[in-house]
């Protein structure tokens, strides 16, 4: 039984590392080589920028952010391109985030801003998705050629709107999303950050998000640049209301309207830290059942999964000590060597030391049980809590 589950687990990593999601004869379509970064792929036109009828409004739902806030709104004044309006959603927040947005934008002589006081979430609405179908319903009649969807705790670079949408013109897409480097720095978030990022290019890889043939479609919702042109006919957040995955389901309707692109990028951060585990616990857990459609069956075959392909390899192998098998030891080797050499691209990308590239075992540990815990409280606690809300 061990040298089935042995052969099976090889066979699995053989298929993952080198056919899963590839679209060419090159390596830079398969999902964990982290090839597909925004710096790769845009180098800027050599000729006279294209932007000036562009006219862009950067869309901000925010609930509880007054940490983050002013940090995002910064970043975002510092844009070269300066064609743009500020509108942020409120989302029913108890904190500070309206007055100091306010007082940070009057501060810095911006008028083209408005702060839009949510109102109460509806049943059978999530929040996120709540905040943005009200901030698109007040846009309907004014004449803005883009949305960016920008998240509070997102710091961008200098350029990164021009350059944005630019690569968006250039390629004739409808939506660019570029996925936010998440803080890296904790104990937990170095363990269960990078894993996090791998896990979601597994299951959406890029090269396939990317390619319009393919059905599949993504973005990550700390920064989605898409063409008003999207939401004229309808507010597409209206038919994913009850969504918590709110990115990867509004990508689909958008992927129905013409090309999207989705990569990584070292222009975006993330301010939120994941110092705890239980930080990390609650933001998996809040989606974990969702993207498994509220299927246990489907929770139970990704468990089993997760524990053939990540952690059975090193449970046999430190088996190996007590009754040594040759055969077994080298497959299991091998396994793990290909499961090593798959993550260490996104070790790299996030600058971590090296003996974090065996990781995978540990983390999918941990992933294990947060997919349980999301549907234990999904099914029998009435969902998961996520800034105050129950989902």
């Amino acid at each position: 039984m061990d040298f089935l589950l042995s052969s099976i687990s090889l066979t699995i990593w053989i298929y993952l590392i080198f056919l899963y999601s590839r679209q060419d004869f090159g390596i830079n379509s398969l999902f964990w080589t982290n090839k597909i970064i925004f710096e790769n792929f845009f180098f800027g036109k050599k000729e006279v920028n294209k932007l000036d009828k562009a006219n862009l409004c950067i869309v901000i739902p925010a609930r509880n952010e007054s940490k983050n806030i002013t940090k995002t709104l910064d970043s975002i004044l510092r844009q070269s391109f300066k064609q743009k309006y500020i509108l942020i959603v409120d989302d029913n927040s108890t904190d500070k985030t309206s007055e100091k947005s306010e007082i940070f934008l009057k501060r810095r002589g911006i008028k083209n801003f408005k702060i839009l006081k949510g109102k109460k979430l509806p049943v059978g609405w999530s929040g996120k998705v709540w905040a943005l179908y009200q901030a698109v319903d007040f846009l309907k009649n004014k004449k803005f050629s883009h949305f960016l969807f920008l998240d509070s705790d997102i710091k961008m670079k200098e350029n990164t709107i021009a350059n944005t949408l630019e690569f968006l013109d250039e390629k004739k897409l409808i939506m660019v999303s570029l996925m936010a480097k998440l803080k890296c720095d904790a104990f937990w978030e170095k363990l269960l950050i990078p894993s996090f990022i791998y896990f979601f290019q597994k299951i959406y890889p890029f090269s396939k998000v990317n390619n319009k043939k393919n059905n599949l479609a993504a973005a990550a919702g700390g920064f989605i640049l898409c063409k008003s042109s999207a939401f004229k006919e309808e507010n597409l957040y209206a038919k994913i209301k009850d969504r918590v995955i709110d990115d990867c389901n509004i990508a689909k309707l958008l992927k129905e309207k013409g090309n999207i692109w989705l990569g990584l990028t070292d222009k975006i951060s993330s301010q939120r830290n994941y110092k705890k585990l239980s930080e990390i616990w609650k933001m998996v857990t809040r989606t974990a059942f969702e993207q498994l459609n509220h299927s246990l069956f489907l929770v139970i075959f990704s468990i089993i999964g997760m524990l053939i392909i990540y952690i059975f390899p090193y449970f046999n192998l430190f088996n190996q000590f007590s009754s040594f098998k040759k055969n077994e030891f080298l497959i299991n080797l091998i396994t793990i060597f290909l499961m090593t050499f798959s993550l260490i691209p996104t070790i790299r990308f996030y600058k971590l030391r090296f003996y974090y590239s065996f990781s995978l075992p540990i983390s999918a540990f941990f992933y294990i049980f947060m997919t349980l815990n999301s549907a234990f409280n999904y099914t029998l606690r009435g969902g998961n809590i996520w800034k105050g809300r129950k989902y």
